[in-house]
Protein backbone atom coordinates (compact mmCIF):
# COMPACT_ATOMS: atom_id res chain seq x y z
CA UNK A 1 0.00 0.00 0.00
CA UNK A 2 1.31 3.60 -0.98
CA UNK A 3 2.05 5.64 1.87
CA UNK A 4 1.08 9.36 1.49
CA UNK A 5 2.71 12.66 3.31
CA UNK A 6 1.38 15.44 4.28
CA UNK A 7 2.47 18.58 1.84
CA UNK A 8 5.34 20.39 3.70
CA UNK A 9 3.72 23.78 5.09
CA UNK A 10 5.25 26.90 3.18
CA UNK A 11 3.24 29.87 5.80
CA UNK A 12 4.87 32.58 6.69
CA UNK A 13 7.41 32.33 9.87
CA UNK A 14 6.59 33.58 12.79
CA UNK A 15 8.49 36.41 12.86
CA UNK A 16 6.84 37.59 9.62
CA UNK A 17 3.07 38.60 11.34
CA UNK A 18 5.52 40.42 13.68
CA UNK A 19 7.41 42.37 11.08
CA UNK A 20 4.13 43.22 9.30
CA UNK A 21 2.82 45.07 12.48
CA UNK A 22 5.86 46.95 13.22
CA UNK A 23 5.62 48.54 9.81
CA UNK A 24 2.06 49.26 9.97
CA UNK A 25 3.07 50.84 13.82
CA UNK A 26 6.24 52.81 11.96
CA UNK A 27 3.31 53.39 8.98
CA UNK A 28 1.49 55.01 11.40
CA UNK A 29 3.75 57.31 13.22
CA UNK A 30 5.13 58.46 10.64
CA UNK A 31 1.28 59.73 9.25
CA UNK A 32 1.06 61.41 12.55
CA UNK A 33 4.75 62.86 12.54
CA UNK A 34 4.17 64.23 9.01
CA UNK A 35 0.68 64.96 10.31
CA UNK A 36 2.33 67.50 12.85
CA UNK A 37 5.06 68.68 10.54
CA UNK A 38 2.44 70.10 7.88
CA UNK A 39 0.18 71.24 11.38
CA UNK A 40 3.06 72.94 12.38
CA UNK A 41 4.16 74.92 9.00
CA UNK A 42 0.36 75.91 8.40
CA UNK A 43 0.39 77.44 12.08
CA UNK A 44 3.67 79.21 10.96
CA UNK A 45 2.13 80.56 8.49
CA UNK A 46 -1.04 81.59 10.09
CA UNK A 47 0.68 83.42 12.32
CA UNK A 48 2.66 85.49 10.35
CA UNK A 49 -0.43 86.32 7.80
CA UNK A 50 -2.78 86.72 10.73
CA UNK A 51 -0.36 89.37 12.71
CA UNK A 52 -1.71 92.41 12.49
CA UNK A 53 -4.83 90.77 13.94
CA UNK A 54 -2.82 89.12 16.71
CA UNK A 55 -3.28 90.14 20.61
CA UNK A 56 -1.09 93.03 21.34
CA UNK A 57 1.06 90.56 23.53
CA UNK A 58 1.77 88.62 20.60
CA UNK A 59 2.47 91.16 18.23
CA UNK A 60 5.05 92.21 20.42
CA UNK A 61 6.66 88.82 20.70
CA UNK A 62 6.57 87.58 17.21
CA UNK A 63 7.82 91.13 15.61
CA UNK A 64 11.26 90.14 15.25
CA UNK A 65 10.79 86.49 13.52
CA UNK A 66 11.41 86.54 9.99
CA UNK A 67 9.38 85.96 7.27
CA UNK A 68 10.67 83.50 6.27
CA UNK A 69 14.76 81.78 7.41
CA UNK A 70 16.02 82.39 4.06
CA UNK A 71 15.32 86.52 4.80
CA UNK A 72 16.49 89.33 6.92
CA UNK A 73 12.53 91.01 6.02
CA UNK A 74 10.59 90.62 9.79
CA UNK A 75 7.22 90.48 10.58
CA UNK A 76 7.04 94.15 11.74
CA UNK A 77 8.18 95.95 8.35
CA UNK A 78 11.70 97.91 9.29
CA UNK A 79 11.17 101.66 10.25
CA UNK A 80 12.42 104.37 9.05
CA UNK A 81 14.65 105.87 11.69
CA UNK A 82 17.74 104.18 13.13
CA UNK A 83 20.48 104.76 16.09
CA UNK A 84 22.42 107.72 14.97
CA UNK A 85 26.27 108.61 17.16
CA UNK A 86 25.53 112.36 16.87
CA UNK A 87 21.30 112.61 17.68
CA UNK A 88 20.60 109.00 19.01
CA UNK A 89 18.16 108.69 16.14
CA UNK A 90 17.54 109.41 12.84
CA UNK A 91 14.96 109.05 9.70
CA UNK A 92 15.87 108.25 6.00
CA UNK A 93 14.55 110.03 3.60
CA UNK A 94 10.87 108.12 2.13
CA UNK A 95 8.17 108.58 -0.36
CA UNK A 96 4.92 107.78 0.59
CA UNK A 97 5.99 105.04 2.90
CA UNK A 98 3.67 103.09 4.84
CA UNK A 99 5.49 103.30 8.68
CA UNK A 100 4.71 101.19 11.42
CA UNK A 101 4.36 103.11 14.98
CA UNK A 102 3.31 99.41 16.14
CA UNK A 103 0.94 96.67 14.54
CA UNK A 104 -2.13 98.95 15.95
CA UNK A 105 -0.65 102.14 14.75
CA UNK A 106 0.12 102.59 10.84
CA UNK A 107 1.16 106.00 8.53
CA UNK A 108 1.87 107.17 5.84
CA UNK A 109 5.36 109.25 5.73
CA UNK A 110 7.40 111.90 3.39
CA UNK A 111 10.46 112.99 5.16
CA UNK A 112 13.34 114.89 3.34
CA UNK A 113 16.86 115.79 3.87
CA UNK A 114 17.97 119.25 4.15
CA UNK A 115 21.50 120.99 2.58
CA UNK A 116 22.23 117.37 2.13
CA UNK A 117 23.25 116.78 5.50
CA UNK A 118 22.56 113.29 7.43
CA UNK A 119 18.74 112.63 8.37
CA UNK A 120 15.66 113.20 7.29
CA UNK A 121 12.62 115.31 8.42
CA UNK A 122 9.00 115.47 7.95
CA UNK A 123 9.51 118.72 5.84
CA UNK A 124 10.76 119.65 2.18
CA UNK A 125 13.63 121.36 1.21
CA UNK A 126 11.31 123.88 -0.54
CA UNK A 127 9.84 124.51 2.59
CA UNK A 128 12.75 125.81 4.68
CA UNK A 129 14.27 127.78 1.41
CA UNK A 130 11.12 130.31 2.17
CA UNK A 131 10.92 132.58 5.13
CA UNK A 132 10.49 130.21 8.24
CA UNK A 133 8.23 131.34 10.80
CA UNK A 134 8.82 128.22 13.92
CA UNK A 135 10.01 125.29 14.00
CA UNK A 136 9.50 122.05 16.07
CA UNK A 137 11.87 120.10 17.22
CA UNK A 138 10.96 116.97 19.65
CA UNK A 139 10.88 113.29 19.67
CA UNK A 140 7.95 110.86 17.88
CA UNK A 141 5.48 113.18 19.43
CA UNK A 142 6.51 115.88 17.10
CA UNK A 143 7.46 113.20 14.24
CA UNK A 144 3.46 112.23 14.77
CA UNK A 145 2.62 109.17 14.57
CA UNK A 146 0.09 110.22 12.02
CA UNK A 147 -0.48 111.21 8.10
CA UNK A 148 1.18 114.27 7.32
CA UNK A 149 -1.96 116.27 7.37
CA UNK A 150 -2.71 115.07 10.54
CA UNK A 151 0.63 116.02 12.41
CA UNK A 152 0.13 118.74 15.07
CA UNK A 153 3.04 121.01 13.30
CA UNK A 154 1.64 120.45 10.16
CA UNK A 155 -2.20 121.51 11.44
CA UNK A 156 -0.78 124.31 12.88
CA UNK A 157 1.18 125.54 10.13
CA UNK A 158 -1.98 125.45 7.95
CA UNK A 159 -4.62 127.15 10.39
CA UNK A 160 -1.98 129.98 11.70
CA UNK A 161 -0.88 130.66 7.76
CA UNK A 162 2.80 130.03 9.11
CA UNK A 163 5.01 128.09 7.52
CA UNK A 164 6.58 126.35 10.52
CA UNK A 165 8.89 123.53 10.02
CA UNK A 166 9.10 120.05 11.65
CA UNK A 167 12.25 118.87 12.73
CA UNK A 168 10.85 116.21 15.30
CA UNK A 169 13.08 112.92 15.35
CA UNK A 170 11.99 110.41 16.95
CA UNK A 171 13.25 108.37 20.25
CA UNK A 172 15.50 111.31 21.04
CA UNK A 173 16.15 113.46 24.55
CA UNK A 174 16.63 117.20 24.84
CA UNK A 175 20.46 116.67 24.05
CA UNK A 176 19.47 115.82 20.54
CA UNK A 177 16.65 118.06 20.29
CA UNK A 178 18.97 120.70 20.98
CA UNK A 179 21.96 119.74 18.50
CA UNK A 180 19.20 119.41 15.97
CA UNK A 181 18.07 123.07 16.66
CA UNK A 182 21.81 123.71 16.39
CA UNK A 183 22.35 122.20 13.11
CA UNK A 184 18.77 122.36 11.41
CA UNK A 185 17.44 125.50 12.83
CA UNK A 186 19.55 127.77 13.84
CA UNK A 187 20.64 128.69 10.56
CA UNK A 188 16.56 129.71 10.09
CA UNK A 189 16.74 131.84 12.62
CA UNK A 190 13.01 131.17 13.40
CA UNK A 191 11.06 133.38 15.35
CA UNK A 192 9.45 130.46 17.14
CA UNK A 193 10.88 127.45 18.37
CA UNK A 194 8.55 125.01 19.51
CA UNK A 195 10.65 122.67 22.03
CA UNK A 196 8.53 119.51 22.84
CA UNK A 197 9.00 117.30 26.00
CA UNK A 198 8.17 114.21 27.18
CA UNK A 199 8.56 112.45 30.44
CA UNK A 200 10.78 109.84 28.88
CA UNK A 201 13.61 112.59 27.57
CA UNK A 202 15.68 112.25 30.50
CA UNK A 203 16.37 108.67 29.89
CA UNK A 204 16.95 109.12 26.15
CA UNK A 205 19.73 111.64 27.18
CA UNK A 206 21.35 109.46 29.23
CA UNK A 207 21.38 106.64 26.12
CA UNK A 208 22.58 109.03 23.84
CA UNK A 209 25.62 109.55 26.38
CA UNK A 210 26.05 105.84 26.56
CA UNK A 211 25.77 105.43 22.91
CA UNK A 212 29.26 108.43 22.63
CA UNK A 213 30.67 106.17 26.10
CA UNK A 214 30.54 109.86 27.64
CA UNK A 215 29.02 107.44 30.27
CA UNK A 216 29.55 104.05 31.74
CA UNK A 217 26.66 101.86 32.20
CA UNK A 218 24.98 103.19 35.49
CA UNK A 219 22.95 101.07 37.72
CA UNK A 220 19.37 101.22 36.78
CA UNK A 221 19.71 100.69 33.24
CA UNK A 222 17.27 98.28 31.89
CA UNK A 223 18.84 97.69 28.59
CA UNK A 224 18.05 94.06 27.54
CA UNK A 225 21.59 91.90 26.22
CA UNK A 226 19.15 88.90 26.09
CA UNK A 227 20.29 87.74 22.81
CA UNK A 228 17.19 85.72 20.70
CA UNK A 229 17.73 82.41 19.33
CA UNK A 230 17.86 81.17 15.97
CA UNK A 231 14.52 79.44 16.70
CA UNK A 232 13.20 82.77 18.65
CA UNK A 233 13.61 84.41 14.86
CA UNK A 234 12.57 81.93 12.70
CA UNK A 235 9.93 79.89 14.52
CA UNK A 236 6.51 82.00 15.47
CA UNK A 237 4.97 78.47 16.79
CA UNK A 238 8.27 78.51 19.10
CA UNK A 239 7.74 82.12 20.67
CA UNK A 240 3.52 81.46 20.47
CA UNK A 241 4.21 78.01 22.83
CA UNK A 242 6.88 80.06 24.99
CA UNK A 243 4.83 82.81 25.74
CA UNK A 244 1.80 80.54 26.51
CA UNK A 245 4.30 78.77 28.94
CA UNK A 246 4.76 81.90 30.47
CA UNK A 247 8.22 82.73 29.19
CA UNK A 248 7.66 86.30 28.82
CA UNK A 249 11.42 87.19 30.13
CA UNK A 250 12.87 85.75 26.79
CA UNK A 251 10.97 88.74 25.08
CA UNK A 252 11.27 91.68 27.42
CA UNK A 253 13.10 94.09 25.08
CA UNK A 254 10.01 94.03 23.27
CA UNK A 255 6.97 93.42 25.90
CA UNK A 256 8.37 96.14 28.01
CA UNK A 257 6.56 98.50 25.00
CA UNK A 258 3.33 96.38 26.06
CA UNK A 259 -0.02 98.24 28.09
CA UNK A 260 -0.69 95.35 30.44
CA UNK A 261 -3.91 97.21 31.39
CA UNK A 262 -7.21 98.30 29.63
CA UNK A 263 -9.41 100.47 30.52
CA UNK A 264 -12.68 101.54 28.92
CA UNK A 265 -15.27 104.20 29.47
CA UNK A 266 -18.26 104.87 26.60
CA UNK A 267 -16.23 104.63 23.66
CA UNK A 268 -13.05 105.17 24.92
CA UNK A 269 -10.99 101.95 24.77
CA UNK A 270 -7.42 102.60 26.17
CA UNK A 271 -4.20 100.46 27.56
CA UNK A 272 -2.22 101.28 30.29
CA UNK A 273 0.91 101.08 32.27
CA UNK A 274 3.27 99.32 29.86
CA UNK A 275 6.41 98.84 32.08
CA UNK A 276 8.58 100.96 29.77
CA UNK A 277 7.39 103.94 31.79
CA UNK A 278 8.06 103.27 35.03
CA UNK A 279 11.91 102.72 34.08
CA UNK A 280 12.15 105.74 31.78
CA UNK A 281 9.94 108.70 33.62
CA UNK A 282 11.79 107.60 37.36
CA UNK A 283 14.06 110.16 37.69
CA UNK A 284 15.22 108.82 41.04
CA UNK A 285 17.50 106.30 38.89
CA UNK A 286 20.63 106.54 38.77
CA UNK A 287 20.53 106.58 34.80
CA UNK A 288 17.82 109.43 34.71
CA UNK A 289 19.37 111.18 37.38
CA UNK A 290 22.52 111.38 35.35
CA UNK A 291 20.03 112.23 31.79
CA UNK A 292 17.57 114.72 34.01
CA UNK A 293 20.97 117.07 34.56
CA UNK A 294 22.34 116.98 30.72
CA UNK A 295 18.19 117.70 29.40
CA UNK A 296 18.34 120.90 32.01
CA UNK A 297 21.80 121.96 30.46
CA UNK A 298 20.40 121.74 27.02
CA UNK A 299 17.43 123.23 27.52
CA UNK A 300 19.67 126.17 29.17
CA UNK A 301 21.73 126.76 26.16
CA UNK A 302 18.93 126.43 23.54
CA UNK A 303 16.99 129.72 25.43
CA UNK A 304 20.21 130.99 24.86
CA UNK A 305 21.07 130.35 21.82
CA UNK A 306 17.29 131.28 20.22
CA UNK A 307 18.11 134.77 22.51
CA UNK A 308 20.82 135.22 19.88
CA UNK A 309 18.39 136.22 17.09
CA UNK A 310 15.83 137.51 19.37
CA UNK A 311 13.20 134.61 19.17
CA UNK A 312 10.87 132.57 21.40
CA UNK A 313 11.24 129.76 22.68
CA UNK A 314 8.37 127.57 23.89
CA UNK A 315 8.34 124.17 25.21
CA UNK A 316 5.43 122.12 25.26
CA UNK A 317 5.20 119.54 28.18
CA UNK A 318 3.62 116.42 26.82
CA UNK A 319 1.81 114.45 29.00
CA UNK A 320 1.20 110.62 29.73
CA UNK A 321 -2.19 108.71 28.63
CA UNK A 322 -2.05 107.40 32.27
CA UNK A 323 -2.07 111.45 33.15
CA UNK A 324 -4.70 112.00 30.70
CA UNK A 325 -7.22 109.29 31.82
CA UNK A 326 -6.43 109.05 35.53
CA UNK A 327 -9.49 108.61 36.74
CA UNK A 328 -9.97 105.05 34.18
CA UNK A 329 -5.93 104.30 34.61
CA UNK A 330 -4.78 105.17 38.17
CA UNK A 331 -7.25 101.75 39.28
CA UNK A 332 -5.32 99.50 36.49
CA UNK A 333 -1.88 100.76 37.62
CA UNK A 334 -1.92 102.04 41.05
CA UNK A 335 -1.68 105.42 43.02
CA UNK A 336 2.16 104.54 43.39
CA UNK A 337 3.22 104.58 39.53
CA UNK A 338 0.72 107.70 39.11
CA UNK A 339 2.87 109.39 41.36
CA UNK A 340 5.87 108.70 39.15
CA UNK A 341 4.45 110.18 36.67
CA UNK A 342 3.40 113.09 38.35
CA UNK A 343 6.70 113.49 40.37
CA UNK A 344 8.58 113.83 36.75
CA UNK A 345 5.85 116.52 35.28
CA UNK A 346 6.35 118.02 38.46
CA UNK A 347 10.27 118.40 38.34
CA UNK A 348 10.19 119.49 34.65
CA UNK A 349 7.22 122.17 35.61
CA UNK A 350 9.78 123.44 38.51
CA UNK A 351 12.90 123.49 36.42
CA UNK A 352 10.59 125.93 33.91
CA UNK A 353 10.30 128.20 37.06
CA UNK A 354 13.83 127.94 38.31
CA UNK A 355 15.10 128.96 34.10
CA UNK A 356 12.64 131.32 33.38
CA UNK A 357 11.30 129.24 30.40
CA UNK A 358 7.69 129.79 28.91
CA UNK A 359 6.13 126.32 28.69
CA UNK A 360 2.73 125.27 28.57
CA UNK A 361 1.70 122.19 30.67
CA UNK A 362 -1.05 120.42 28.05
CA UNK A 363 -2.37 118.08 30.59
CA UNK A 364 -5.13 120.28 31.53
CA UNK A 365 -5.85 120.89 27.50
CA UNK A 366 -5.92 117.21 27.11
CA UNK A 367 -7.53 116.57 30.34
CA UNK A 368 -10.84 118.71 29.09
CA UNK A 369 -11.31 117.08 26.38
CA UNK A 370 -11.00 113.43 27.99
CA UNK A 371 -13.38 114.45 30.63
CA UNK A 372 -15.91 115.35 27.16
CA UNK A 373 -15.51 111.72 26.25
CA UNK A 374 -13.00 112.67 23.44
CA UNK A 375 -10.01 109.26 22.61
CA UNK A 376 -6.95 111.64 22.28
CA UNK A 377 -4.38 108.38 22.29
CA UNK A 378 -4.07 105.07 20.28
CA UNK A 379 -5.76 102.39 22.17
CA UNK A 380 -2.42 100.34 22.63
CA UNK A 381 -0.02 103.14 21.73
CA UNK A 382 1.15 105.86 23.64
CA UNK A 383 1.03 108.39 20.56
CA UNK A 384 -1.96 111.31 20.43
CA UNK A 385 -3.96 109.74 17.70
CA UNK A 386 -5.32 112.42 14.94
CA UNK A 387 -7.67 113.83 17.32
CA UNK A 388 -4.88 114.70 19.80
CA UNK A 389 -3.34 115.96 17.21
CA UNK A 390 -5.86 118.03 16.18
CA UNK A 391 -6.59 119.22 20.09
CA UNK A 392 -2.91 120.29 19.90
CA UNK A 393 -3.19 122.18 16.94
CA UNK A 394 -6.14 124.16 18.03
CA UNK A 395 -4.81 124.79 21.86
CA UNK A 396 -1.40 126.31 20.29
CA UNK A 397 -3.18 128.64 17.79
CA UNK A 398 -5.00 129.58 20.02
CA UNK A 399 -2.46 130.66 22.30
CA UNK A 400 -0.51 132.01 19.83
CA UNK A 401 -3.42 134.02 18.83
CA UNK A 402 -2.79 135.24 22.57
CA UNK A 403 0.31 136.38 21.75
CA UNK A 404 0.72 138.20 19.08
CA UNK A 405 4.53 139.58 20.05
CA UNK A 406 5.69 136.10 19.21
CA UNK A 407 5.71 137.08 14.81
CA UNK A 408 7.15 140.37 13.89
CA UNK A 409 4.81 142.29 12.32
CA UNK A 410 4.10 142.42 8.76
CA UNK A 411 5.55 144.95 7.16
Amino acid sequence: MQKTFAPVSTSPASGAPRRSLVSRIAARLAAVAIGLIMAWLLLEVLLRVLFFSLPPKLQLGLEHVKITPFSDTRLMPDPIWQADIDYLTIARPVSDYDQYGSADVQFKVNTATLWGQRGAFRTTQDAVDRYVDGVAVGDSFTFCFTDDADCWVQKLGAQTERNLINLGVVSTGSVSHLRVLEAFGAPLQPPLVLWQWYGNDANEDYGLALLRDETPALAGDAASSKSRSWLDENSAVIVLLKLIAGQDEDYEDSLQFLDPKTGVEGSIRLGFGRPYLWGAFDLSLPTNAYGWDRSQQALRDAQALVETWDGSLVVLLMPTKEQVYRTLAEPLVGADHMALLDDNTAAMLDFCAQADLTCIDLLPVFQTHAKAGEQLYYTTDIHLNAAGNAVLADALAEWLAAHPDIFPATP
